[in-house]
């Protein structure tokens, strides 16, 4: 899984993207596919602390690690495997400098003037640990009945999404790497008895993709390839079918829109907002929130999105929109997010620097 991560959506600048083909003009295509840009999909941060050891050794030495995690946490009581995956996270803020370096240099850009130095290391170690929990919270659940995972997740803002369905014109969940966001999404799946269309990138390691997978499509979630096409995407929303889309990752210059996150220029894809406005799908803001032994999503009411006939502008406008939503949500729980992600790495061109700041 490249991140940052170190894996680019698409070719140079001006060239034309593969994949997601049919959002624009046509010679022109945009890529939705990347794992932290459309689908609640994977852990983003697995490609950046994989050993560094060779070839199928190291396929087969992670996917029997994890296997092992998975078992001996398995076993425990909820309580006491939650409490270990929090000890991890922390143990990876100690040990992983280059993370825990972004973690806090971000953390300072955005909350510094709010926040104390020692409110910082608070929130940035909080954020490690919710890391932690959710790998160990979604291995738990996978050899337990489904009812186990409906009974420790809590619902709030259910008649949006029931209502979003009535219209039948698809649902777009709008979230991020935030809580515990693959618990989330089976947890919608199971609840509503509605497929969620994941879109993703395939794990680097077949081993573990093919588990991770098949976790994701066990409470009846579809997982899809990046490189569907965008009008089989469209297909699916027409059709009335809902799509989860994290829209918390740093995009490259040449699919991005750079729209203020925590008042700095953030590289944000562009595609949510075309998908919404071709095919008036409902944008639900969709958030999990993290309480004493449980969890809470929540659904709010939709988006409100600005339709002009200006397509340019109204896309710009609804991606500012979405990024703000998402702003708030982080405010609000500031150490369910993923702060290790380099979310401001790709930085506008000095044109567009002159061009904001008159």
């Amino acid at each position: 899984m490249g991140g940052d991560h170190r894996e680019r959506c698409g070719e140079s600048q001006g060239a034309p993207l593969k994949g997601f083909r049919g959002l624009g003009p046509p010679g022109r295509h945009y890529l939705l596919g990347r794992s932290g840009e459309v689908g609640i999909a994977p852990l983003q941060f697995e490609a950046d602390f994989t050993v560094g050891i060779g070839g199928s050794m190291r396929v087969k030495a992670e996917y029997l690690l994890a296997r092992f995690f998975i078992g001996l946490f398995g076993i425990l009581p909820f309580g006491i495997a939650v409490r270990g995956g929090a000890l991890l996270g922390r143990l990876f803020y100690l040990a992983d400098r280059r993370h825990r370096s972004i973690a806090q240099g971000s953390l300072q850009a955005s909350l510094g003037p709010e926040r104390s130095e020692r409110e910082i290391k608070q929130i940035a170690v909080g954020a490690f640990e919710n890391l932690g929990r959710s790998v160990v919270e979604f291995a738990w659940i996978q050899g337990k009945p489904p009812a186990e995972l409906l009974r420790r997740t809590a619902f709030e803002g259910m008649e949006h999404y029931e209502a979003a369905l009535r219209r039948k014109k698809g649902v777009l969940f709008l979230t991020a790497h935030f809580g515990n966001w693959e618990w989330m999404a089976a947890a919608l799946s199971l609840r509503q008895g509605k497929k969620i269309h994941v879109v993703a990138r395939p794990l680097d390691n077949p081993d573990l993709n093919r588990m991770v997978n098949a976790w994701r499509e066990r409470d009846g979630n579809q997982v899809l390839n990046k490189r569907t096409s965008a009008a089989e995407i469209m297909r699916l929303l027409k059709a009335g079918e809902v799509v989860g889309i994290l829209l918390d990752q740093n995009t490259a210059a040449g699919e991005a829109i750079f729209v203020d996150y925590f008042g700095r220029p953030a590289a944000t894809h562009k595609g949510m907002a075309i998908l919404a406005l071709r095919t008036g799908a409902a944008v639900l803001p969709t958030f999990i929130i993290r309480e004493k032994g449980r969890h809470r999503v929540v659904i709010d009411k939709p988006l409100e999105i600005a339709r002009t006939g200006d397509l340019g502008r109204d896309v710009r406008e609804a991606t500012a929109l979405f990024t703000r939503t998402i702003e708030s949500a982080v405010r609000r729980h500031p150490d369910h997010w993923l702060w290790v992600h380099r979310r401001w790495k790709t930085r506008p061109s000095a044109e567009f620097e002159v061009r904001n700041s008159e």
